[in-house]
């Protein structure tokens, strides 16, 4: 009973654990007022943030998690939240703005599901209240998301007139956050605070911030009489129009940060014209000495810095590492780079690193200071613009679209020289640009006027129709389809469920035909060990330049699709890639190519069951061309395929046998195996009839192989013979095996296992055939493995008997 008890009670905990599992606990903020416990009926954010931090309903908001180990998740909806005073979350939690998506389409940058919006959920200051502190009590991780905060101001905290949006004190991160607006005496969007505060940011725009030292952020430089190491990350983000004449640094970095900003634009931003600096990133300032470690570390990569006004854009020093990688830092009012500790030129060790980026090198307004010996004789590959216009090659600052990720942004004109900042054959930029689009490095060119693609400098990627090489081999159909099935399964079940949010519908009914198309067209197309190849998984597409009515530059992206696109396929043969990385090889009459438009795949196939020789690849041809396009617009490359042998599939089965009976059991294993992977042999020209599986010399069926020896277990086959190729040593099987036990009083229960051979001679996975033995106890744990009922089985039997005849005489 106390057993029981206890499988009662585990059994009860684990259904409590499995129903709190699935409970949301999210809590949902219902009103825009910015009240505190006043009003039971709705719950606002500031309420949502204590009943986070105390795990206790307050106001009209539920608990939220109940264990303090699990980050809360607070979600708001589309419109905007007024606050009367600071938000301070006591415990750590992710604040989710209304999604800015539509399900209904995809990206016309990714070509991915969902379509980007622009943001729905604002929370304001209204000038007077800083929004987030998290430097008190616990200084918790603070997440938002999706979210606008404007006019936050700090001037009211006369203690610490800081941070004007956030004053951080533990981890902060930003996912597609915009801050505007936002005034401090220093860190006027941000400020960081303390050991414990990292950033990271990952897209949105910071626009109209200002503060006497860092308008976008500050930072403390000491704690505890050490410098303050953090971890700053900032990619994808727009920073325009902040500061003024009279702010000392718009990024203010001190005591001993790693940093790491990587594809922004950081443009249009003000500091003093006398001393003031866009990025402050050294020990010496014209304001004083700063706390300033030489364990500091800065990385530039994939930026486009332009059009700023101070005395410096970036001010560096001696102190502290300094990587610059696949940027535009130039076109700026002032210096665009500024040594803090003398005349640079000559100076061994600065600390810097310089790699492919578009710097002015001439002496003079928009100077970029940096050691003689770093650009001596182009090692660093930098492209001085010294003597180029802005406007010849970048736009101007375009305004935020769907096409731009919906932030300000510019992007390079396409020259065709070396003189532009597209293709400069460089494959170290970041592997997306701002927007998300991901650089396709390629040398894949087949076609006679293509280029190849590398990495463009600054923040953007000028999107060019890239097709690019594709390697591929043939896999399973069967696991195909039965992949095909699972998403179908899956995406019919949350079309069905009442409880989906209406919002998804529209992507979820898109894929429900989608693999529905995919279970279909893949059983009827098929060939003999298809290889089925997506053009527009790995590929660019072009972004078209047109003028609207008053002349201003349109930018649309067309989308990897069959709409867009026509598909031109051509078989080439099997070789190799030379040199030039051209097809160097033989015509196959036998390999097949076709753009199959039921499946919006290539197919790639052979009409004979060779598989490729080691060494080599069989080659196909394909050309994305835009449709419409004058002059037309075309990107080809190759499909660089192998053909293997699938194996086949051998599953487990179960047999039963009947306690005390001498009958064998006759069964044909080959039922439950397969050498379907491979798909559909008749359309193998030379082999139509092909076999499934292994037939020897003589004509016989031997696919059979028993892979464990059961001694207590006789069984035998219609026929038998050796195993094909390297197995030939193993005895292989056909037809039906007659299977029964040597003792038929034995009353154990035993499994075997088993492999099947497909016609090629390749060995499938072992499956396991389970004997049940009708006179096997029920529960009982004696199952053998095969062959165990040996000397251990013996004694333990003998033991037993001696036990018996112990009790019998006691």
């Amino acid at each position: 009973m106390k057993n029981y008890k206890k499988g009662l009670l585990t059994v009860t905990i684990l259904s409590a654990m499995s129903l709190m599992a699935a409970e949301d606990r999210t809590i949902y903020v219902t009103t825009f007022a910015d009240e505190d416990g006043e009003n039971l009926d709705h719950c606002s954010l500031r309420e949502a943030l204590k009943a986070a931090s105390t795990h206790k309903a307050y106001g009209g908001c539920i608990a939220g998690q109940v264990y303090a180990s699990v980050p809360n998740i607070i979600q708001l909806e589309a419109g905007t939240y007024l606050l009367n005073k600071e938000l301070r979350p006591n415990s750590d939690v992710a604040i989710w703005g209304k999604e800015s998506a539509d399900y209904s389409r995809p990206s016309v940058l990714t070509n991915t599901y969902p379509a980007p919006l622009p943001l729905k959920t604002t929370i304001s200051g209204q000038g007077k209240a800083r929004i987030f502190n998290t430097i008190y009590d616990n200084k918790p991780s603070l997440t938002l998301n999706n979210l606008v905060l404007k006019d936050g101001s700090s001037s009211s905290d006369s203690n610490n007139d800081v941070g004007g949006a956030i004053y951080a004190g533990g981890t902060l991160t930003l996912n597609n956050v915009s801050i505007l607006n936002a005034k401090a005496k220093a860190g006027g969007a941000i400020y960081l605070n303390d050991v414990t505060s990292a950033l990271t940011i990952t897209y949105g725009v910071f626009q109209a911030n200002q503060a006497e030292q860092g308008s976008v952020l500050g930072m403390t430089c000491a704690d505890n009489l050490k410098f303050t190491t953090r971890n700053i990350a900032i990619s994808s983000a727009s920073f325009v129009n902040n500061g003024s004449a009279t702010s000392s640094s718009v990024f203010n970095f001190c005591g001993q940060p790693t940093a790491a900003l990587t594809a922004n634009t950081i443009t249009n931003n003000t500091a003093n014209p006398n001393n003031g600096s866009i990025i402050q990133f050294s020990a010496t300032t014209p304001q004083g000495k700063v706390n300033f470690s030489d364990a500091s570390s800065l990385s530039l990569q994939s930026n486009t810095i332009v059009k700023n006004n101070a005395w410096t854009t970036l001010l560096y020093g001696y102190y502290g590492a300094k990587a610059l990688v696949n940027n535009v830092l130039a076109y700026n009012t002032g210096k665009s780079c500024r040594y803090a500790d003398g005349d640079v030129s000559k100076v061994e060790d600065s600390g810097m690193i310089l790699s492919y980026n578009a710097l002015t090198l001439a002496a003079g307004n928009d100077q970029c200071e940096v050691a003689e010996a770093l650009t001596k004789d182009n090692k660093d590959h930098t492209l001085d613009v010294s003597q180029i216009n802005f406007s010849t090659i970048l736009t101007e600052l375009q305004t935020p679209s769907e096409s731009t990720n919906f932030m300000p942004m510019y992007f390079p004109k396409d020259l065709g020289t070396d003189k532009d900042l597209v293709d400069v054959g460089y494959v170290g930029c970041s592997t997306a640009d701002q927007r998300g689009v991901t650089r396709v490095v390629a040398v894949n060119s087949n076609g006679t006027n293509e280029q190849a693609n590398s990495c463009d400098l600054g923040s953007t990627e000028l999107l060019r129709l890239t097709a690019n090489n594709v390697s591929a081999t043939n896999t399973s159909v069967v696991t195909a389809l039965k992949t095909y099935q699972n998403e179908l399964d899956t995406y019919t079940k949350l079309l069905e469920d009442k409880a989906t949010k209406p919002d998804y519908l529209p992507f979820y009914k898109i894929q429900v035909d989608k693999y529905s198309n995919l279970i279909k067209y893949t059983k009827s197309d098929q060939k003999y060990r298809t290889i089925f190849v997506d053009p527009f998984a790995t590929s660019l597409p072009a972004e078209v330049v047109t003028k609207d009515a008053s002349g201003n530059d349109v930018r649309t992206v067309k989308h990897l699709s069959s709409d867009n696109y026509e598909v031109v396929v051509k078989p080439l043969g099997v070789g190799i890639l030379d040199s030039n990385k051209q097809f160097d090889g033989k015509v196959d009459p036998k390999l097949h190519c076709e753009w199959n438009a039921n499946l919006n795949k290539i197919m790639m196939w052979r009409t004979s069951d060779n598989v490729t020789p080691s060494g080599d690849n069989e080659f196909c041809s394909y050309q994305l061309k835009l449709k419409g396009a004058n002059p037309e617009v075309v990107s080809s490359a190759y499909i660089i395929a192998s053909y293997v042998n699938i194996a086949p599939n051998a599953e487990d089965t179960t047999l039963n046998i009947a306690y005390g009976s001498s009958n064998a059991i006759d069964i044909d294993l080959l039922q439950y195996a397969n050498d379907d992977g491979d798909g559909n042999t008749s359309a193998l020209t030379d082999r139509p009839n092909k076999p499934k599986f292994y037939v020897n010399a003589n004509g016989e069926e031997l696919p059979i192989r028993i892979a464990t020896n059961l001694d207590p277990v006789i069984i035998t086959a219609d026929r038998s013979g050796p195993c094909p190729g390297q197995d030939s040593k193993y005895t292989c099987y056909g037809g039906k095996l007659h299977i029964q036990l040597r003792n038929t009083l034995d009353p154990f229960s035993y499994k075997f296992t088993y492999h099947v051979y497909d016609a090629d001679g390749l060995i499938s996975n072992a499956a396991t055939v389970k004997l049940e033995n009708s006179g096997t106890a029920p529960g009982s744990t004696r199952v053998s493995g095969g062959g165990a009922f040996g000397w251990f089985s013996i004694l333990g039997l003998m033991g037993l008997a001696g036990y018996r005849r112990y009790k019998m005489k006691h």
